[in-house]
């Protein structure tokens, strides 16, 4: 049975490239965890931090076929992201890496174990680049494209205290090169903004394995609680709120060629979200509450789980 997948391109993706406060962007910062396609940042650099979680716990089809191993699987990702504005107002390049902690607690004949392991997990690089920019007086409309390359940094051959090696999805990397191309849309008018971007994630073999390729959607409205009226930018005590929808469709695992069936199908997360910019950096938070779930065969369901990040600018 498979657990939880690896952190696919795309959403590194939207960590990589969605992460300056932009300056023509005069109603509110970026999306929490829907990317925007404004490219440029604000006049400086800008680093991002964030904390994010993935909780799967009982079977897809519950009480009718309970787990009876009883396990419980939780992933604590905190990413560093360094951004990169080549080509002003135009290109924006990003590497990164995350620091993972995966655990699965399970009950044996020994009675109750724990699988872990902790450490930094695969590298990734990621570009935007601005396609169409039309702005209106207190409006702006623009649409961007984005790809992503997952290098394989992170280790794949950890184990357990037996020795045995561990499954895939608990692995830190997945030792295989992966690529993700998507595009973005962001409309934004006075206090009120709208995103949204998709990214079809390629998944190559490594060791035999192959997780399934992916597509990622999301979609963002958000509404700039203050100030009402910007006299200077970015301001201070500059609060957000966000709504946004985050699913994923992916395909089923391979196995030395073969397809395991107990894996890929599509997930759908609701997720709201607050946004608070003191100064010269930003807090901000997410809600991820799964709404719908369609799991192929017999998959650990997703449970809600956080997001908690941190962007720094430097002006």
């Amino acid at each position: 049975m498979r657990m939880f997948r690896t952190q696919p391109v795309a959403a590194v993706a939207v960590a990589a490239v969605g992460l300056a406060l932009p300056v023509g962007l005069k109603a509110q910062g970026p999306p929490i965890t829907t990317d925007t396609a404004f490219v440029n940042g604000l006049e400086g650099a800008a680093l991002r931090s964030f904390v994010s979680t993935v909780r799967r716990s009982g079977l897809r089809d519950g009480e009718r076929n309970p787990d009876p191993l009883n396990r419980k699987v939780s992933v604590w990702g905190v990413s560093i992201v360094f951004p990169d504005e080549l080509v002003k107002n135009r290109l924006v390049v990003a590497g990164g890496f995350p620091v993972l902690r995966k655990e699965m607690h399970l009950t044996t004949g020994q009675g109750r174990q724990t699988l872990s392991t902790a450490g930094i997990g695969d590298a990734f690089v990621a570009t935007k680049l601005l396609l169409l920019q039309r702005d209106r007086r207190g409006a702006t409309t623009r649409i961007a494209a984005k790809t992503g390359l997952k290098l394989p940094t992170g280790s794949d051959d950890e184990r357990d205290r037996e020795g045995n090696l561990l499954p895939p999805p608990l692995q830190l990397g997945s030792g295989s090169v992966d690529y993700a191309v998507g595009a973005v849309f962001t409309y934004v008018r006075r206090r009120v903004g709208v995103n949204a971007d998709v990214d079809y994630d390629f998944r190559t073999e490594a060791n035999g394995f192959a997780f399934g390729d992916s597509f990622t959607y999301n979609a963002s409205l958000g509404y700039r609680l203050a100030p009402a009226v910007y006299k200077a930018y970015p301001a201070r005590n500059h609060v957000n709120a966000y709504l946004e929808l985050n699913g994923t469709a992916a395909r089923r695992d391979h196995r030395r060629g073969l397809r395991v069936p107990d894996s890929g199908g599509n997930v759908i997360f609701l997720s709201p979200g607050i946004q608070f910019l003191p100064g010269n950096f930003l807090v901000e938070a997410s809600l991820r509450i799964p709404v719908a779930q369609q799991l192929n065969g017999a998959q650990l369901k997703y449970r809600s789980s956080f997001v908690v990040g941190l962007r720094w600018l430097v002006l």
